[in-house]
């Protein structure tokens, strides 16, 4: 008479760990199926560190066939791998990684500028995200193109040598990976200019007791004012900033003169 034996088989595992890119604060879930007989003890490691039953921040079901870890952090990043033992043969082992993935976000915006014609400016923008987010820049709503004299630093920041006139606008960073897109806060630039005077008064002769009208025009920004000396004393204008009706009771030299308003 014969009886008959059942032995028991080293466990393998059927469901193999994957990587898994998960979003911040998003889910992650392990699955290590086991085929084993008899079942299997199951045990999991990140990078190589045992993690404990009763370690709170991750949950253990389906026999400790599936590995639960909830709003993912920063830290949960590494390797993770299940180890199923039997007591028959090797242990089989399966490891997989999580990866953290970020939407784009802007954590330090470009400020406003006020710069003078033919500087330099450097608008700032910092950005997290993985993978790094591509930057771009808008400009008064029109994706920016880059040139010799307008760049994209490594970083994010926009840089523009030899600023003229058409820099000035508003400006926004743009910061997009495969996971979102983030903009930054709208900035402007303004771009001023000295004071510079355009047409001088020119000599004129006129008849003794007349009047003379004298014009002078200036460009700059902001909008400069004009003043007129008239023997190195200052005379008020009679129409308008950049033109002088006077009375000639003698010989006079007449000046004119630019200086910026100021701002409030």
């Amino acid at each position: 008479m014969f009886s008959l034996c059942h032995y028991g088989v080293s466990p393998r595992i059927t469901t193999l760990l994957e990587t898994l890119d998960i979003l911040l604060d998003h889910n992650a879930t392990f699955i290590c199926e086991v085929d084993s007989r008899p079942p299997a003890d199951v045990t999991w490691t990140r990078n190589n560190h045992p993690i404990p039953y009763y370690d709170s921040r991750y949950t253990l079901r389906e026999n400790g066939q599936m590995l639960l870890i909830p709003n993912v952090r920063e830290s949960d990043n590494g390797e993770y791998c299940c180890v199923a033992n039997n007591g028959i043969g090797e242990p089989a082992k399966s490891c997989g990684a999580l990866q953290l993935k970020m939407k784009p976000q802007i954590k330090r915006h470009p400020t406003n500028m006020t710069l003078l014609i033919e500087s330099k400016a450097v608008l700032p923008c910092v950005t997290l995200g993985n993978p790094k987010p591509d930057i771009s820049w808008i400009k008064d709503d029109a994706l920016m193109t880059v040139s010799d004299r307008i760049t994209i630093l490594d970083y994010g920041a926009l840089k523009i040598h030899n600023i003229k006139k058409e820099d000035a606008g508003q400006y926004r960073c743009v910061a997009k990976n495969s996971f979102g897109i983030a903009f930054s806060k709208p900035v402007t630039i303004e771009v001023q200019a000295p004071a510079r005077i355009l047409r001088v008064p020119k000599d004129k002769r006129v008849t003794f007791g007349s009047k003379v009208s004298l014009e002078c025009n200036a460009t700059g920004n902001p909008i400069p004012a004009i003043t007129w000396l008239e023997n190195g004393n200052t005379v008020s204008t009679e129409y308008g900033l950049g033109h002088l009706k006077a009375g000639v009771l003698g010989r006079v030299q007449f000046k004119c003169q630019t200086a910026h308003y100021s701002h409030k």
